[in-house]
């Protein structure tokens, strides 16, 4: 593992460990077992720190997402997978929670910023996703990113929040769930009865 590498890895663990505003500069340095000098070489700010962590996370959802989808696969149940790596992903990395927590406690723009800006990386990706469908007659027209915007944020609250007060839903019940809302309303009709 190279320098920078290293750093960035003791920068995400402070960061899900502490908020970004709990976090320091001597936290990543203690963290990555360097002088805190060295952090600078490579990294100006603590800002810098937390755009290049955001980056990263954005770039692996998006790898993780791409290696769900299937290529002869019908478009909403992609679409659908696609939204469930998602929302795994956030998950999987404690940094989306404690930025969230941060947020609601104490307000801490630059949390609120970061999340944002892995919002709307998630919806922009949705978008030219539906976009794509949209251009080959699986998706009615409609805003792409207002779509996308919904669906994101319907499928996050219904793993995320359902489970606070209810049984969680099982794979099984997402989809078709999913399908209900989702896809029966956004599919082409006119292309599924031009393959009929």
């Amino acid at each position: 593992m190279d320098l920078r590498e290293k750093i960035a890895t003791a920068a995400k663990q402070a960061f899900s460990e502490f908020g970004y505003k709990a976090t320091t500069m001597d936290q990543v340095a203690r963290l990555a077992g360097i002088s805190k000098g060295a952090i600078y070489i490579h990294f100006p700010s603590k800002e810098a720190l937390f755009g290049n962590m955001l980056q990263e996370l954005i770039t692996h959802l998006r790898e993780a997402v791409e290696a769900e989808l299937r290529p002869n696969a019908d478009f909403f149940d992609n679409l659908e997978r696609g939204l469930r790596r998602v929302v795994a992903f956030r998950q999987e990395h404690a940094v989306f929670a404690k930025l969230a927590q941060e947020v609601r406690q104490f307000g801490t723009e630059p949390a609120r910023a970061g999340l944002r800006h892995v919002e709307h990386s998630i919806v922009d990706y949705l978008k030219g996703y539906l976009e794509r469908g949209i251009a080959e007659g699986d998706v009615k027209p409609c805003d792409p990113e207002l779509v996308a915007f919904v669906l994101m944020r319907t499928y996050t609250t219904l793993v995320n929040d359902w489970a606070d007060t209810h049984e969680p839903l099982s794979n099984e019940n997402l989809i078709l769930l999913f399908h209900q809302l989702f896809a029966d309303g956004l599919r082409n009709s006119s292309k599924v009865a031009k393959t009929e």
